[in-house]
């Protein structure tokens, strides 16, 4: 019998919980090469699959240096391997969406080489490590959507690089891939804004990091919900965009800035019907954006003081402020 591979990591104390911690020298590309080789792991551990093959990977590993709640390494600039760094808590959206996702071929994100999953005392199983391509050239949708909103109000040059119709179908595909067979609920992203979607080199946008919106429970994570609830925090997500680029640029005046807001959101859902329309109950979204406003107004007054002017603006432009 195959003795169990040693892992490069550790699980120490953390909040009442156990976190992972990595060990030794070069950990990521370690276990990379673990999970191509295909050794038995420890008990309580397992692979989560992937849409590429496992493969050990030659070269350095380079940290991720940017503001994130997970630590990110690039491995021989081929593969990002994404470390959770929080208490290891179940229920965990991210395994049975990535599986979802997954089997549905799902192609509008990096393709996911593994994850490794461990299960919780209580029987929950939570990834711990996953391993996917790197993504030539990525920015990330803060970027270069503000960017975007940023030459359409003329703050600054160069050519305009429509995104909102394509944004549309990528979230519908991904919807039609999350949904329940025997009834109308997704297993939503849960976190879905602009920042959650890269744009690379081939200008094709991929939806990352599906563990879910951290300010909720572990059972509200897991939650399958209507499509409107992801529709509703992208559209959010757009505004807040214009609200970022007036704040950094108060000599904009507002009709334009709401005038590519409304332009956005209105190819976004034009865009998003053909493909899913069916799992969207459009009545729903007034709701949930004034849900995940308030939630965003809580969060930075906990967390993040210098975003409160986000959802304050928001409230604004709603006259409830």
């Amino acid at each position: 019998m195959t003795e169990p591979v040693s892992l490069p990591l550790e699980l120490v104390p953390a909040d009442g919980s156990l976190s992972a911690r990595p060990v030794g020298p070069e950990p990521s590309r370690r276990l990379l090469a673990l999970a191509a080789d295909g050794g038995a792991l420890p008990e309580g551990w397992r692979w989560g699959p992937g849409t590429r093959p496992a493969l050990p990977v030659e070269g350095p590993e380079r940290a991720v240096d940017v503001d994130q709640t997970n630590r990110s390494v690039v491995v021989g600039e081929q593969v990002v391997v994404k470390w959770q760094t929080g208490p290891l808590v179940g229920p965990h959206p991210a395994p049975e969406r990535l599986r979802r996702l997954v089997a549905a071929e799902f192609a509008h994100m990096p393709a996911a080489w593994w994850s490794l999953e461990w299960r919780t005392p209580e029987g929950d199983w939570v990834p711990v490590v996953t391993a996917a391509d790197l993504v030539p050239g990525a920015t990330d949708g803060w970027t270069w959507c503000l960017h975007e909103a940023r030459v359409a109000v003329g703050v600054d040059e160069g050519p305009a690089r429509p995104f909102a119709a394509e944004l549309g179908r990528v979230t519908a595909a991904m919807h039609l891939a999350l949904a329940d067979r025997a009834s109308s609920l997704v297993a939503v992203h849960g976190d879905y804004h602009v920042g959650q979607v890269l744009r690379g080199d081939d200008e094709a946008l991929r939806v990352v990091d599906f563990d879910g919106n951290p300010t909720l429970t572990a059972a509200e994570r897991v939650a399958h919900r209507p499509a409107a609830y992801d529709v509703a925090g992208m559209l959010l997500s757009l505004e807040n965009v214009g609200h970022v680029v007036r704040h950094h640029a108060p000599a904009v005046a507002e009709p334009p800035v709401l005038a590519w807001t409304e332009q956005v959101q209105a190819r976004f859902l034009a865009a998003y019907r053909p493909v899913a329309g069916h799992l969207l109950d459009e009545s729903l979204l007034p709701a949930y954006v004034d849900e995940q406003i308030e939630r965003e107004l809580a969060y930075a007054e906990a967390h993040l003081p210098r975003w409160r002017y986000v959802p304050e603006a928001a409230l604004r432009r709603r006259g409830r402020l």
